[in-house]
Parts: C-alpha cells; structure tokens; sequence
C-alpha cells in the first residue's frame, strides 16, 4: 500500500504550520516539503532510515518533510510533529528531549500513540 497525503491533508498542514509560525512568532518561516529527495544535499551521514521518523526538519532554511505514512495515523500526531518540527526551528539550540517535552505540552498525544512515537523519532537533521 502506498502511502500518500490527500490535496486536503496537505491543505490542512499549511494552516497549522501558519497557526505555529504566528503563535511562536517565528522568524524562519517553515516550508513543508513531502519530496523527501529535497533533503539529500543537508543530511550527514546517518543510519537512520526516512521512513523511521515521522519528520524532519533543515533549522537553518526552516524545511520540514513530513512523513507519507503520517497520513494513516490520528490526525492529532501530525499536529503534534509539526509543532514539534516548528519548536525545532524556532529554538534550534534545545535538545531533542527538550523540544519532545514542549510539543507534547501543547499537544499532547495519548501514551499509546507515544510509545510507538519514540521509536520513530529518533534524529533530526542539524
């Protein structure tokens, strides 16, 4: 099955990220990308594969891809990443666990969900 974000999802996405970008007062303005190719020119060398996170982000241009597989989970964890993606940018000297425990403040996500969110996110790209 190939997973992929209806022109619907993907309006609703760029609302949110808009929502974020005014309530952080975010100097960077977030670009979502769902060509996950886009990030091969910044990655460094890293184990972990696209498909083992939910979204990454580029703090310094302020580029967040997002997931295809997201588009089969609760609409409440693509909330939750891209907030927690637009902390990421916003304070790009946090720790991971620091921004997971501000994201999951504001949005928060049942522990069901995240057990199997820990195992997703993992890295990001610096």
């Amino acid at each position: 099955m190939k997973f992929q974000f209806s022109a619907n999802d993907k309006e609703w996405h760029q609302t949110i990220l808009n929502t974020f970008e005014n309530i952080l007062n975010m100097k960077i303005q977030p670009v979502l990308v769902y060509d996950r190719k886009h990030f091969s020119n910044y990655l460094y060398k890293n184990s972990t594969k696209p498909n083992a996170v939910w979204a990454e982000c580029i703090k310094e241009c302020g580029t967040i891809w997002l997931n295809p597989h997201l588009a089969n989970e609760p609409k409440v964890e693509t909330v939750n990443t891209l907030y927690h993606e637009c902390l990421h940018i916003k304070y790009p000297k946090k720790s991971e666990y620091e921004i997971r425990q501000l994201s999951d403040k504001m949005v928060p996500v049942s522990k069901s969900l995240t057990s199997k969110k820990k195992k997703f996110d993992i890295t990001h790209v610096h």
